[in-house]
């Protein structure tokens, strides 16, 4: 997942602008789409640092799926999810190998956070 890739940057810069202010102003259909597009990245560049996260996107998949067809939204769950991708990010961006983007995965985990509180303020 680390290297001074363009598309991962692009990517990067993709799911942060997405993502960027109110969780309820961004659709299911773009988290399905920007999961997608990271698990294919993620899938391209499989190494151990990175197949933790896809497992992560993996169970992340179906809570947002459900979410979009049924109007059904676990918060609690999503919550729990987007906590370990904030660890697991973490702990990619403090490996040597991603030195070349950190700038990027900072702003990666500070949006994953930010979601993450709004995750956890729309708990009932």
């Amino acid at each position: 997942m680390v290297s001074k890739d363009q598309n991962q940057i692009s990517l990067i810069g993709q799911t942060v602008n997405t993502f960027d202010g109110n969780i309820d102003e961004t659709t299911a259909a773009d988290g399905l789409s920007l999961i997608d597009k990271w698990l294919n990245r993620l899938d391209e560049a499989s190494d151990e640092a990175t197949d933790d996260i896809a497992e992560t996107l993996e169970r992340l998949r179906p809570e947002i799926d459900t979410a979009q067809r049924y109007n059904r939204i676990d918060n609690q769950q999503i919550a729990s999810l987007l906590q370990e991708l904030i660890e697991q990010t973490r702990n990619v961006a403090a490996s040597p190998e991603a030195s070349a983007e950190q700038t990027e995965l900072s702003q990666l985990i500070a949006m994953l956070e930010n979601l993450h509180r709004q995750a956890v303020r729309l708990i009932s």
